[in-house]
């Protein structure tokens, strides 16, 4: 099976009400997560991480800081076998913004695009796939590309915060 989860609110915690985290200090895995990703693991099934990152398009991180803050969360909850960062945000505007990554795409939840290209890198099946989220984007994202999904306070030990 692929479980493949959300970042920010569903495996790290946000510790800023009005934006996710924008360096690794500020990443910290929610309760719950490190335990049963851990036994998730332990059971054989592949883990991966699908996270829209708008910052970039926003212009407050860059790409590459956008995948080394996905890697050091995957690392902190003990390591994942793929990610897929989406950098779009078609909302995005003003002085900071860049244009290149201010449009719309489909790899940006509520679409599909990052599931299925995980689903298909990794050797999946779409049956085969479970999405974990905390937003209602999550929950579409995992009904457009057809794999069964799971809110983060349900599938995590003890619920999240």
């Amino acid at each position: 099976m692929l479980y493949i989860f959300d970042k920010d609110g569903t495996l790290i915690e946000n510790q800023f009400s009005d934006r996710p985290a924008n360096s690794p200090g500020e990443q910290v895995p929610l309760p719950g997560v490190v335990i049963r990703l851990a036994d998730l693991r332990e059971q054989g099934h592949t883990l991966a991480i699908a996270t829209n990152q708008g910052g970039v398009a926003w212009g407050f991180i860059s790409l590459s800081q956008a995948y080394r803050l996905v890697w050091d969360a995957a690392e902190k909850c003990g390591g994942m076998d793929a990610v897929s960062v989406c950098p779009y945000d078609a909302r995005a505007i003003g002085a900071r913004s860049r244009p290149s990554y201010a449009c719309e795409n489909d790899r940006r939840k509520p679409g599909p695009g990052m599931i299925l290209g995980l689903a298909r890198r990794l050797g999946y099946a779409l049956d085969d796939v479970v999405f974990v989220g905390d937003q209602e984007s999550d929950r579409q994202a995992a009904q457009a590309a057809g794999v069964r999904f799971e809110w983060a306070q349900d599938f995590f030990p003890g619920g999240l915060k």
